[in-house]
């Protein structure tokens, strides 16, 4: 994968992670959550699959927000 289209995929699903992030932390006992859930951890692991191909430092970075949401979702209900 050329490295554009790995960061244009990458910068498609951020908002939706962040979107499904935010449903979630206002709606937790929503019986959507669970769904919102998986998919936020299906779009997590897809993203870090194309890190190797961004380059190092851009890796890093996004590496970096990665492990903030994940540990976001290891905080949530």
């Amino acid at each position: 994968m050329r490295r554009k289209q790995a960061l244009a995929r990458l910068n498609g699903l951020a908002p939706r992670v962040e979107e499904h992030l935010a449903k979630i932390r206002n709606a937790p006992l929503s019986q959507d959550a669970p769904h919102w859930k998986k998919e936020v951890e299906s779009w997590l692991s897809q993203m870090e699959n194309l890190l190797p191909h961004v380059g190092r430092k851009t890796a890093e970075q996004w590496g970096a927000q990665l492990g903030a949401w994940k540990q976001e979702m290891d905080e949530l209900p």
